[in-house]
């Protein structure tokens, strides 16, 4: 059997695809993967790093605005299907999955002509554009959010959680302080803004950063090409680098408190390892519709961005780190909250949906 996933562009539809792959593995190990990315998104090295081929085309986004960007949609649409056909054609995959992103669909259109079953997931609280766009043209549809499940046909929609890797749930606390040279008797923070970094989050820890290292083991994952020469030279407790591949599992592990984005694959690994957490969505993006859940059950911490001075972070950061308690809280509403476990019968209903 051989499943095509399809995704990329940042790495938000990626991490719940990996997640599926690792899973769908490890009930049938014969099963081969095949990813359809993009040619210069961060996907390829986090693909490739699990073993799965890669090959590209080329993203016909539909433009929000009325920009140059929308001359050149017809091109790239019709190069974008042709080569997608053509993919299709030489690999032969079984099922097709998606998890949002506009790479996903000209593979789903054209799989469609082709008969190849497809199945998409909802990850974010508000449904993407690039899944709607293929509602007619997939099997099945999966949603994080119980409330997404309003947004698509009843018939073949299903709650499930998000998933999330059973690799990133095996970091082991003692090989964090390994790996990353931590002090036993303080505790961790771990810093991060998703798959590409966040510009923003790297400054506040520029101004906050002296302060922090005082008092706490810092483990700041600040993206590729964007660490800043004062993060290096924080101090000793400080800890920094531009990007952790299987670290990372072990990263989580070992923190007290998170400070990270609010994308629906960080949220999803959170809840699943019970960690309490500041988040700060990206402005004028989905991750805001994420967070508002976790802000009405108080499951999270949560700032804005655009409001926030480093006066707030460093208050909720403390807060945090003064009051076991409130973490404790904080962590199991996360839990609570958002399912995040695909459990084998998740792949057995996908099987008998699309698999007949």
């Amino acid at each position: 059997m051989k499943i095509l996933l399809a995704g990329g562009g940042t790495m938000g539809p990626v991490t719940p695809l990996l997640a599926i792959a690792e899973r769908w593995k490890n009930i049938d190990p014969t099963v081969e993967f095949v990813w359809v990315g993009t040619k210069h998104g961060p996907e390829r090295s986090a693909v490739q790093d699990e073993g799965i081929p890669f090959l590209y085309v080329p993203v016909a986004r539909l433009p929000r605005y009325f920009s140059w960007e929308w001359l050149a949609l017809p091109y790239n649409l019709v190069r974008a299907l042709i080569l997608a056909w053509l993919i299709l054609g030489r690999e032969k995959p079984d099922l097709i999955v998606s998890a949002g992103g506009f790479t996903g669909v000209p593979v789903i259109m054209t799989g469609w002509l082709r008969r190849i079953p497809a199945w998409v997931h909802q990850q974010d609280a508000v449904p993407l554009l690039a899944n709607r766009l293929v509602i007619p043209f997939v099997k099945i549809i999966t949603v994080a959010w119980q409330s997404s499940l309003k947004s698509f046909p009843k018939n073949k929609t299903k709650w499930v959680g998000n998933p999330v890797r059973p690799s990133i749930l095996a970091g082991k606390r003692d090989k964090a302080y390994e790996i990353f040279h931590l002090d036993l008797r303080l505790p961790t923070v771990l810093i991060f803004g998703g798959g590409s970094g966040s510009s923003w989050l790297n400054h506040m820890f520029e101004e906050i950063g002296g302060w922090l290292e005082s008092q706490a083991n810092v483990i700041h994952i600040t993206g590729r090409g964007k660490i800043k020469r004062k993060l290096e030279h924080m101090g000793p407790h400080y800890h920094t680098y531009e990007f952790l591949t299987h670290e990372m599992a072990h990263a989580l592990a070992a923190a007290t408190v998170v400070v990270a984005r609010a994308g629906m694959g960080t949220i999803a690994e959170l809840a699943a390892l019970r960690k309490p957490a500041v988040l700060i969505p990206l402005p004028s993006s989905l991750q805001e519709e994420n967070v508002k859940p976790l802000k009405a059950m108080k499951a999270a911490v949560i700032l804005r961005q655009r409001t926030t001075t480093t006066g707030d972070l460093k208050k909720a950061i403390s807060d945090l780190l003064d009051n076991k308690p409130t973490r404790d809280e904080l962590s199991e509403r996360l839990h609570e909250l958002l399912p995040t476990e695909v459990e084998e019968s998740l792949v057995e209903f996908v099987k008998s949906k699309c698999l007949k």
